[in-house]
């Protein structure tokens, strides 16, 4: 039998575009898939430590943060991977990022 697998690319830092794939990694990942999440441009901001997403307040109050669904990817082994081109065109590096971001290119 096949695993089960999700990979997401995430290009974007508005609110939808950041808890979307948060949301389906770790509902994905509670039901056993190998998950890996692509971030690149925008996307880059959801693997820096501290976020620079505005969140409105209707979600605010409904919703976990942004670093709580984050943190609970993180515990069920999703993967968070870093675009190395958009790093550098971003002038970025890896230190800008979460110690579980790894780099990769789009190949």
């Amino acid at each position: 039998m096949s695993r089960k697998r999700l990979a997401l690319l995430i290009t974007g830092a508005s609110p939808e575009a950041a808890y979307a794939p948060l949301m389906m990694a770790a509902t994905a990942a509670a039901m056993e898939y190998e998950c890996k999440l692509f971030h690149a441009f925008g996307g880059l901001e959801l693997l820096r430590p501290q976020p620079r997403i505005e969140i409105p307040d209707a979600m605010a109050d409904t919703m976990p943060t942004l670093l709580e669904l984050r943190q609970i990817c993180v515990d069920q082994g999703v993967e968070f991977i870093a675009c190395s081109a958009s790093l550098a065109m971003l002038g970025l590096g890896q230190a800008d990022l979460i110690p579980q971001a790894r780099l990769a290119g789009m190949a």
